[in-house]
């Protein structure tokens, strides 16, 4: 499939222009296309934030969309590099945007309905080192939703600096909320008790499925559950499941909740305020 992409594909994109292009093969650590995709290159970890990057996130400059063929053959290349090796978060990331479109509109006219939702799109807060004091939230008490966060960070080495860029979505709107859904991914673990293993992820995109609607939680669910073993795949479906749906589908949008404002609170009250139920035991 890959080879595909690059033989035939990508030529009919650049056919009118003359341009350099460079595909690498799987697990390669770097994919160059050009000038389509903005000179973006891919990596199998994630960007890193810049240290100059504001504390709230300013308007970017436009980009030009995607062409129909064009979406599709990323779209094309992109769920084959992630179903040969999940771990390429880059490729995920990618899928993500080229499929969401639909979803993302849905996404911003449910924060533009609520006033904290209205709120966050209009201060842009980013979840990075710069911004976010992990050092001041691990002196919290520790009932807190801010040391039980700092602490998620620390005991799995995360940093919320590492989290994708978003490179595939033109509107500035629009890229901003698939940032904002991508860096808000840790609250997510924390407020479930859902651990970052392949299980827990996959129940965590379950959740995600049901309150965003991006196509890629789906798609990550159906790979990702290849790699579980027979008892694992009963777990979640029939543990894991029934609890996303009924905590995915809570009146209550996460996308709505300002969760740099939520740190001082207790972290059982903050669940029963946003009527999250913890994942099972499993």
């Amino acid at each position: 499939m890959a080879a595909l992409f690059q033989k035939v594909l990508m030529p009919r994109l650049y056919s009118s222009r003359s341009t350099f292009v460079s595909i690498t093969r799987y697990r390669r650590p770097l994919v160059q296309i050009y000038p389509f995709f903005d000179n973006c290159e891919f990596s199998s970890s994630r960007s890193i934030t810049t240290a100059s990057e504001p504390f709230y996130g300013g308007p970017r400059e436009e980009k030009k969309p995607l062409s129909p063929l064009q979406s599709i053959s990323l779209a094309i290349y992109s769920a084959t590099n992630a179903f040969l090796d999940p771990e390429r978060h880059d490729m995920v990331a990618a899928l993500a945007e080229v499929t969401g479109s639909v979803a993302l509109q849905n996404m911003h006219r449910d924060m533009m309905s609520d006033p904290t939702g209205r709120r966050i799109l209009a201060d842009r807060p980013l979840v990075n080192t710069e911004s976010v004091d992990i050092k001041t939230l691990e002196q919290l008490p520790k009932n807190t939703f801010g040391y039980a966060y700092a602490m998620f960070l620390k005991k799995n080495g995360f940093d919320p600096d590492e989290r994708a860029l978003v490179k595939f979505v033109a509107k500035d709107e629009l890229a901003y909320v698939m940032k904002r859904y991508r860096q808000s991914h840790d609250f997510y673990h924390v407020v479930t008790d859902l651990p970052p293993t392949v299980l827990g992820e996959l129940a965590l995109k379950y959740v995600e499925l049901f309150q965003t609607g991006l196509p890629v939680c789906a798609l990550s669910v159906s790979v990702g559950s290849m790699k579980l073993s027979k008892e694992e795949r009963r777990q979640l479906v029939e543990e894991y499941l029934p609890w996303a749906i009924r905590v995915g589908k809570n009146h209550k949008k996460w996308m709505n909740i300002y969760w740099e404002e939520e740190f001082h609170k207790d972290l059982k009250d903050f669940r029963l305020e946003l009527g999250i139920d913890v994942a099972p035991t499993v």
